[in-house]
């Protein structure tokens, strides 16, 4: 009975305020973020399992110095699909030798922008555990609450066991409300809507017809997603790029994939060289070595078969690995450039030595360590360059050099805390654009996550959208149910991975409460009339997942859409990606 009455309470449990969920992967409380967690920094937040008010956890934030500018804090976002007039945050704090500050709780609402903290309660020194409260007002214009605890102060602080009350109802006991859509916003939808046929490729391009307006003489078309393991999804970019080459003149092929590693790729599609299992497992990522992606580059090759004089070319811009490029100077110095041998020889051996250190950025000793051969063999080439241009010539040259450029990349990469996502980002946008130089009359398709396409500010698609502007298309992607692959906390990579119910607020929730199915819909600014498509001129959700598997409102991300995207493809159900390696369920 005790069991029973256990599994049913923790059923109810919507959120994780009580800490008591915990990332396996992480160690840290599920859906918590920190703010300053980066081990340069005299700040830590943590996850402890001796010091609790109840339950098993409860988190600890420490400062070793008064001095820093910055607090150290945890913030937990829940989207408001309730509604009252008054909101309340309850729960616990310990604290230990605060000087120089203070350390508490607080809370934020987002879209009425109000906030409160504890700041002016004086908490500091050493306290036992004490419960607070922090009330804010709640009503319709807010669409999510931040709350969390934040420390100032030298010193050390506890929170645990949270609450959140809606006018005296505790939010865990609230059911999500089902979207409705209003007739006049499903007019909308029906009208501007393009409905699919299919989201195979090999199935003609009637429905497809209206993109070519929309899709106009943009340069680049970035195709994003909603996961990395949806197979329609991949399916449907295979449409649109059989489209965008066959009827609009589309002719470099880029994705999310390592740059020198697709070389292995783009030899496949251009010359049948090698096999295109033998060339997605050069990638290095169980992401693209997919019977989708497989079927993709399959096609590619067949038009280049058919087409000889106007071929497709694949390339990839990222830079998370460094054994490929290393790999092709090698193959360069071979048989141009002996001299090189042994700096390359030295990098690939601190390639392979600092391979794994993710968490733990490089020493600014380590850096220079294979900073020194690198800045070498970059004189070696200018010193060089004329020579190796008449033997190699001038297009291999470029290429070998910019195989270096992806070395430096990757080594600053390895000196930033967990890579730096930001920096990654840069770099993609830096590679986008040496690409459309390499290519200067070709119009491109861009294959990668939603989270990197999009115009946000340090994503790829933010830096593309300075240079680009116009002459770059967005289309993101939702699905409203289905399975996915993706690494699960714990368990490994699995294909039964579930979406959740589309959230309120959500792009998937109007869709699927209109009934149509699978569509596109142009969602440019422009385009959106306020009375009829008010929905998507204010901030919504929409699904995003990457290789770790998500639960809940944390698969989604929360954006004003029509600054993001342009267009997004919406698919009612999906299926996992069928690996070509098969791990786990």
């Amino acid at each position: 009975m005790l069991l029973l009455v256990s599994s049913l309470v923790w059923a109810q449990q919507r959120y994780n305020l009580d800490m008591e969920k915990i990332d396996s992967l992480t160690g840290w409380p599920a859906y918590w973020q920190g703010f300053t967690r980066k081990p340069e920094n005299d700040c830590n937040a943590s996850t402890d399992s001796t010091t609790v008010y109840s339950g098993r956890y409860s988190i600890r934030l420490t400062k070793d110095s008064a001095e820093a500018k910055t607090a150290v804090g945890v913030a937990y976002t829940i989207p408001v699909d309730f509604s009252g007039k008054e909101i309340v945050l309850r729960g616990y704090v310990r604290t230990e030798g605060i000087t120089g500050g203070w350390g508490g709780l607080w809370m934020r609402t987002d879209g009425a922008h109000a906030s409160k903290n504890m700041r002016h309660r004086n908490i500091e020194g050493t306290t036992p555990w004490a419960a607070y409260e922090i009330t804010l007002q709640l009503d319709k214009t807010v669409t999510q609450l931040v709350l969390g605890g934040s420390l100032t102060g030298k010193g050390k602080m506890w929170m645990d066991s949270l609450s959140l009350l809606v006018d005296g109802k505790n939010v865990q006991l609230i059911p999500a409300p089902r979207t409705v859509m209003s007739d006049v916003a499903l007019n909308w939808l029906k009208v501007h809507a393009m409905p699919l046929k299919t989201v195979d490729a090999g199935h003609g391009s009637e429905d497809l017809q209206r993109l070519r307006l929309l899709i106009g003489d943009a340069r680049i078309v970035a195709l994003g997603e909603c996961t990395h393991g949806t197979s329609e999804v991949f399916r449907m970019k295979h449409r649109l790029l059989e489209f965008l080459v066959t009827e609009m003149g589309f002719r470099i092929f880029t994705m999310e994939a390592n740059l020198p590693e697709t070389n292995v790729v783009n030899e496949y599609v251009l010359y049948g060289k090698g096999t295109p299992e033998t060339a997605l497992k050069a990638m290095n990522f169980w992401i693209w070595n997919t019977r989708e992606v497989l079927e993709m580059v399959q096609w590619i090759r067949a038009y280049n078969m058919a087409h000889p004089h106007d071929m497709v070319q694949f390339a990839g811009v990222d830079m998370q690995f460094g054994k490929g490029a290393c790999n092709n100077l090698l193959q360069f110095a071979s048989q141009y450039a002996p001299e090189l041998k042994p700096l390359i020889d030295t990098v690939a051996l601190y390639v392979e030595k600092y391979k794994a250190r993710y968490t733990h950025p490089l020493s600014k000793d380590e850096n220079a360590q294979m900073k020194k051969p690198l800045d070498k063999i970059a004189g070696i080439f200018d010193k060089e360059r004329k020579r190796y241009q008449q033997q190699a010539g001038d297009s291999i040259v470029r290429w070998q050099e910019y195989n270096l450029v992806v070395l430096q990349q990757y080594l600053q990469s390895l000196s930033i805390f967990r890579g730096g996502y930001e920096f990654r980002d840069k770099c993609m946008a830096e590679n986008v654009v040496w690409l459309t130089r390499q290519y200067p009359a070709r119009k491109m398709v861009l294959w990668a996550h939603s989270g990197h396409v999009g115009r946000s500010r340090q994503g790829m698609g933010g830096y593309l959208d300075k240079v680009f502007g116009k002459d770059m298309l967005v289309i993101g992607f939702g699905a409203a149910e289905g399975q996915y692959t993706a690494i699960k906390n714990g368990a490994g990579l699995r294909r039964d991975n579930l979406l959740c119910t589309p959230v309120l607020h959500s792009f998937e929730a109007y869709a699927q409460a209109s009934g149509m199915g699978d569509f596109i819909l142009d969602i440019r600014r422009e385009q959106l009339q306020e009375d009829r498509a008010g929905w998507l001129l204010q901030k919504a959700r929409l699904r995003n997942i990457g290789a770790l598997a998500r639960d809940d409102y944390a698969q989604f991300e929360y954006v004003l859409l029509p600054e993001v995207y342009d267009m997004i493809i919406y698919l009612e159900h999906t299926t996992a990606s069928n690996l070509l390696t098969p791990r786990g369920k």
